[in-house]
């Protein structure tokens, strides 16, 4: 069973956790924003209470947490996405890009999803590819990628 625990509601050592996902150099690398302090990151987590077009989770996978899925820009049309594996598993990239389509089309009920990866990012524009989106533009820095509706069920806590 997939529970999706938004970052507005995690615990201490939740956050902590989030955190040292987020900064670790595997992770880290393919972020926008490469670096942050763990007080950004509480203010960061503080901001999402109040904005109604982001959304991040921590998901757990039989009761482990195994990554974190985000949607930014939310409108009535689209969001865009984002998503990262725990850095000490492997193998759980196709049950968060299910969990994300699902709640992006089921849920948010967005007709198109965005993405975006850093061209180096080559597991990341693997994944897209494989699960139906379509490549439209890239520059020096990054791919951009849709995919319009798709489906399934998920617990968000």
């Amino acid at each position: 069973m997939i529970v999706l625990k938004n970052f507005t509601q995690l615990q201490a050592q939740e956050k902590a956790l989030v955190y040292k996902w987020r900064t670790h150099k595997d992770i880290a690398s393919y972020m926008r924003n490469e670096k942050i302090s763990w007080k950004e990151h509480l203010e960061f987590l503080e901001s999402l209470k109040g904005d109604l077009s982001k959304k991040y989770f921590l998901v757990f996978y039989r009761d482990e947490a195994i990554g974190v899925i985000d949607f930014v820009d939310i409108c009535e049309e689209s969001c865009e996405f984002g998503m990262y594996q725990s850095p000490n598993l492997k193998g759980y990239g196709g049950v968060l890009m299910q969990t994300l389509l699902q709640y992006a089309f089921e849920t948010l009920k967005v007709k198109s999803l965005y993405a975006r990866a850093f061209n180096t990012n080559t597991k990341a524009i693997s994944l897209y590819l494989a699960y139906g989106f379509n490549f439209f533009k890239k520059d020096c820095l990054m791919s951009y990628f849709v995919k319009s509706a798709g489906g399934g069920g998920i617990i968000e806590v």
